[in-house]
């Protein structure tokens, strides 16, 4: 997983969230995608989603010009410098678009893809944490995560981002359990 002194970063806190959950035996499937949940909507945040939608969309009607609509894409990369999720989604922007796909379709499809690669590098950023600094098995957690991932769709998120009412946008907090007879389920 580590090729020497190139390894890569630490996990950013909400991936961290997704750890503890994976790791932990109290919590539930369920709750461990609403952690992969919040988690991938926390990174898309990152992401210019309404410039996106705006050049896609050319107020109203869909960009039928391929190579103005890249070069308005690849302008946006300056308002996300150093951003991965951003990046990401202007890099699958650009491949919808450039597979004929345009207005709302595109973007339908770049957030999907790009849920798809923002998780692909987290669990393996994940991956090696646990490798390098934990005790915890990463079969049992690549196991893990592999179920969670399963119950995830890309495409409800796409669709809530999309509609702008994602309900879990608005709570991109994790629910915490704090009463007496909130524990594990029996």
């Amino acid at each position: 997983m580590s090729d020497g002194p190139h390894r890569s970063l630490p996990l950013r806190r909400h991936w961290r969230k997704v750890l503890e959950r994976v790791v932990t035996p109290s919590f539930s499937p369920g709750e461990i995608v609403e952690a992969l949940y919040s988690a991938l909507i926390n990174d898309l945040r990152e992401a210019p989603m309404p410039q996106v939608l705006s050049i896609l969309r050319s107020d109203g009607q869909p960009s039928l010009f391929h190579e103005n609509c890249v070069d308005k894409l690849e302008g946006l990369r300056r308002i996300c410098p150093g951003s991965t999720a951003g990046n990401i989604l202007l890099d699958c922007v650009i491949e919808a678009n450039a597979n004929g796909l345009t207005g709302d379709q595109a973007a339908v499809m770049a957030l999907e893809n790009a849920s798809e690669a923002i998780y692909s590098s987290a669990r393996n950023s994940i991956e090696e944490h646990c490798k390098r600094k934990e005790s915890w098995s990463a079969i049992n957690i690549r196991t893990s995560l592999k179920t969670a991932w399963n119950s995830v769709s890309c495409s409800e998120l796409a669709s809530e981002i999309m509609l702008g009412k994602a309900t879990r946008m608005t709570r991109v907090g994790l629910t915490k359990r704090t009463g007496l007879d909130e524990g594990p389920p029996l």
